[in-house]
């Protein structure tokens, strides 16, 4: 049994030393070593209640990228129960088509097909890398609850529908079915963003920056089967049943409602002889976002890469982290345990992250960037409004909000390191831009 589910303060407790929690601290020395060689922003593991151990800037925000699908999960469990949602309701039933249009057969999927990746639509979809998008099926190719496929088109949707079923705004909801009770201490709804690509889907990604430490509380809420202080704040049915495998891959993980799941023996055993003793269910996003959940052993990580700068962690160096955390529980939790306060270890020799100041650019401030450029013979892009923002779209980037830095020049939030200049002919007139994007330099003529 857990030691507890309840904070004093709303704030985490500590293990006085791993060895008070059952673990030896020599044997996690290895994964702390390669958190920092890695370049990790924070490593968080909890057990039974408490912190084992945490690394780094655990209070420091960053993008979850796709561990935000399995925020949807959750949410969709509450607002089943609360009578907001039929899961089996179809995308036609819930008002829902798209840009090119629906077939037939595509409004028959249902809510509980898109949570599961299983939808049979394979519409363009906004906030798609580009690997997802290489290998879509072709339109129509699979019905319906027949087909995993990994496609944002299913979670932005599912995202909108949640959105719509809870009053219209996501990240109220959020707060208050889930934050709040949680007593989160970094997040709140400013910290969602809507990412619209409106040339290619009426639907946006609903993304999320959340901090480690309350990443890890999200985590533990699952692991304690959706019970927070005595309280049920996710049906239990739900919580087992969306972190089940709906699709099952050769290897024997697979897929649940939005969570990846790694039943005991899936994993190979040569190279994570401890980890492939577990069930194991893992939330995960671009660049090192990980969070695992290990019931039988009462114990959840938290891992998460510097996307914010680019850079990121690789899987392969995550779960090896896991494994080391996993191999060095030699014992049972001590009995009599005092909890102390929550003591980071900082990675040394990183220099603190600052982020960028940045405004929003209405449609009225960017007039004169209004139109069509030309990226490459034929090829053409465009400055456009939508909802009183400025908008662009890069051919073989996409389409992203723009936004004003301090010194003049426009980025977009969706994308770490862009940077776009204004050229202005000798009359003061645009007549170009200059976009920097992952170390190329685009040139684009203004064209009408």
């Amino acid at each position: 049994s857990r030691v507890d589910d309840r904070f004093e303060d709303e704030r985490w407790r500590q293990y006085p030393s791993p060895e008070a929690a059952g673990f030896s601290e020599d044997a996690l020395e290895p994964a702390f070593q390669a958190a920092a060689e890695a370049g990790s922003v924070a490593v968080m593991a909890v057990h039974r209640g408490r912190v084992l151990f945490a690394w780094g800037d655990i209070d420091r925000e960053l993008e979850l990228h796709s561990v935000r699908k399995s925020i949807y999960s959750v949410m969709a469990g509450i607002a089943a129960v609360e009578g907001l949602i039929d899961l089996d309701a179809t995308v036609t039933e819930l008002g829902i088509d798209d840009l090119q249009g629906l077939t037939a057969q595509e409004r028959q999927a249902r809510f509980v097909d898109l949570i599961a990746a299983r939808s049979g639509v394979y519409h363009p979809s906004a906030y798609s890398p580009k690997d997802m998008d290489k290998g879509l099926p072709a339109r129509g190719s699979h019905p319906p609850g027949s087909y995993f496929y990994y496609n944002n088109w299913d979670f932005n949707v599912a995202a909108s529908i949640l959105e719509q079923a809870a009053g219209g705004d996501l990240y109220e909801a959020f707060q208050r079915w889930i934050a709040d009770p949680l007593g989160m201490q970094d997040w709140t709804p400013a910290d969602g963003y809507r990412a619209y690509e409106p040339l290619t889907s009426r639907w946006p990604a609903h993304t999320f920056r959340m901090s480690t430490r309350d990443l890890a509380r999200f985590g533990l809420l699952i692991e304690q089967q959706g019970r927070w202080n005595g309280q049920q704040i996710v049906p239990e049915n739900w919580v087992e049943r969306s972190t089940k495998r709906v699709s099952e891959f050769e290897s024997g993980c697979g897929y649940g409602y939005m969570w990846w799941v790694y039943p005991a023996g899936c994993l190979p055993a040569d190279r994570y002889p401890a980890a492939s003793q577990y069930d194991i269910v893992m939330a995960r996003g671009t660049g090192g976002q990980a969070l695992f959940i290990i019931p039988a052993a009462d114990l959840v990580v938290v891992h998460r890469g510097d996307t914010d700068q680019g850079a990121g962690v690789s899987g392969g160096t995550i779960w090896g982290m896991l494994e080391t955390i996993l191999a060095a529980r030699n014992a049972a939790s001590a009995s009599g345990v005092v909890p102390v306060a929550v003591q980071p270890r900082p990675f040394l020799g990183r220099e603190p992250y600052t982020p960028p100041r940045l405004s929003e650019v209405s449609a009225a401030d960017a007039v004169d960037l209004m139109g069509r450029y030309e990226f490459a013979p034929g090829v053409h892009g465009q400055v456009f409004a939508f909802q009183d923002h400025a908008y662009i779209q890069v051919p073989g980037e996409g389409e992203a909000q723009l936004f004003r830095l301090e010194d003049g020049r426009l980025t977009v939030v969706v994308e770490p390191g862009v940077r776009i200049t204004t050229q202005r002919d000798a009359a003061g007139e645009v007549a170009g831009l200059l976009v920097r994007v992952r170390g190329n330099e685009i040139r684009a003529k203004k064209v009408e």
